[in-house]
């Protein structure tokens, strides 16, 4: 037994960071062929009275220690409560500490123990799932490349009550599916820092089912939930046009583009008053049958646009099974309470001042009722004014504040959370490009575009379309002007 520990302990070598990428690469493979040559008992015996799980470091010796996780999991009897409870403590461990680089030639391995792990905090019911998220986060830490985990994570998330949590994973802008390499990128070292995690995590790499268009809705819809009770609007609304806008076959809207469609004209209301306006790219055949479907829900936001609360409300009552059967009448309730605070906020654009019987008269109730709605939109910073008492609650005055300086602050965080979000998406496209080009396809257009630039071509298509610009001793391209305007409404 101590011949077979020690083959279990041969890797990693003794200074890992001397070797080099590739040479590691050639260790852990051939580490791998070792340990497939052990028998299957090996992994359930002790030493000295100890498992190989008491005798591992998950953190270095993560194969390992992986390995000897999932045959112990696999010999689990249902009702043996102790020792599975014993395991997934073992598993968040091994979470919590493990060699990224290790476990990427074990990725089938590794989903299958993650999703033990998970179902096991289902049946012990667990509230606290962090450990999930740590273990995706620690894989990959950008967690950019989408997996069927992200989504299993999000919905054990809701599922527990806890949708907070999953913000670890979906504060992260997913940039990257699995595929398949082609035979030209075969070479890539699995040790090697890389900018995409999709150049380990691929359709071979075992750390992902098989995607389907239904496994992406499924998620960003989770997630557009998620951030409208978060209050994170802007967030919300990304997340409902990832899905609105995702491609379908024959033109047609699925079931959940549909319902994404609903909750995006509501987040709109919510967030700005009115309808958002129609994304650029979206199929205009699916866009007709997504307007067929929430005819009602653009009426509400006709009676909101106009400011209507007496018509909004009708409507609201009218249609009250609609919202019920959509799961919307929370959103269809608070977009209700949102025009009173809208109608409020449109008077400063007209009034420096007035009294509250005035702004009682605007919205038709009563000025004591009034007051308590002005008093909490100012104590919850939504509308910037101030109250001066009066005698009786309708002769308070309602003072509307100018607009200051302060507010150059978060359009300044905002820029700056830009300009982040805009470095991240120029390193994914630079990776992108990168693996594009190792395509087949790709050097067959080279070829043939080459082939096409001959002596006996159009002159218009070999001149030399740069220029020197006034005042410059540099050559600047300028083929079709400056397109920096429309790449940013691209990504925005």
């Amino acid at each position: 037994m101590a011949d077979t520990l020690s083959v279990v302990r041969s890797f990693p070598p003794e200074k890992p960071k001397s070797f080099s990428p590739h040479d590691l690469d050639t260790q852990i493979l051939a580490y791998l062929k070792r340990l497939d040559k052990l028998p299957g008992a090996t992994w359930t015996k002790t030493v000295d009275g100890k498992t190989f799980l008491e005798v591992l470091d998950p953190a270095v010796h993560s194969i390992a220690y992986l390995r000897t996780l999932n045959e112990q999991i696999s010999q689990l009897k249902q009702q043996d409560r102790q020792r599975g409870e014993l395991l997934f403590d073992q598993a968040c461990i091994f979470f919590a500490s493990f060699d990224p680089i290790q476990v990427r030639f074990v990725g089938e391995l590794w989903r299958a123990v993650w999703e033990w792990a998970m179902h096991a905090s289902q049946s012990l019911g667990l509230v606290d799932v962090s450990v999930f998220s740590t273990a995706l986060r620690r894989l990959d830490p950008s967690a950019a490349t989408f997996t069927t985990l992200h989504l299993r994570f999000v919905r054990q998330c809701l599922g527990v009550g806890s949708p907070s949590q999953a913000l670890a994973i979906l504060d992260r802008n997913i940039f990257a599916y699995p595929q398949a390499l082609p035979k030209s990128a075969h070479t890539e070292v699995l040790s090697e820092e890389h900018e995409l995690s999709n150049a380990f995590i691929t359709t071979s790499s075992g750390f992902s089912e098989k995607i389907l268009p239904e496994h992406v809705l499924e998620y960003y819809l989770i997630g557009a939930h998620v951030y409208i009770g978060m209050r994170n609007f802007q967030r919300a609304r990304l997340f409902l046009e990832h899905v609105i806008l995702y491609p379908t076959l024959q033109h047609v809207a699925s079931t959940l583009q549909m319902e994404a469609y609903k909750k995006w004209i509501l987040v709109g209301l919510l967030s700005e008053g009115k309808l958002f306006q129609q994304p650029r790219t979206v199929d205009q055949a699916v866009w007709k049958i997504l307007k067929a479907a929430g005819r009602a829900y653009e009426a509400l936001a006709d009676n909101f646009e106009r400011r209507d609360w007496l018509k909004y409300q009708a409507e609201l009552d009218v249609g009250s099974q609609i919202w019920i059967d959509d799961g919307n009448m929370g959103l269809v309730t608070e977009a209700g309470n949102a025009l009173v605070k809208y109608r409020v906020s449109d008077l400063q654009k007209t009034y420096a001042a007035l009294n509250v019987d005035r702004v009682a008269a605007h919205l038709g109730l009563d000025a004591t009722a009034t007051l308590d709605i002005l008093s909490r939109m100012i104590g919850g910073a939504q509308l910037n004014a101030s109250l001066a008492p009066g005698s009786t609650p309708g002769e308070a005055i309602l003072r509307f504040n100018t607009a200051s300086s302060a507010g150059a602050t978060p359009q300044q965080s905002d820029l700056a959370s830009q300009t982040k979000r805009i470095e991240l998406l120029v390193a994914a496209v630079r990776d992108a490009d990168c693996r594009l080009q190792l395509t087949k396809e790709h050097v067959a257009i080279t070829k043939r575009n080459k082939n096409t630039a001959a002596p006996d071509a159009e002159l218009a298509d070999q001149m030399d379309l740069s220029w020197d610009m006034p005042g410059s001793g540099s050559n600047v391209p300028q083929l079709l002007g400056d397109n920096s305007e429309d790449d940013e409404d691209i990504m925005v």
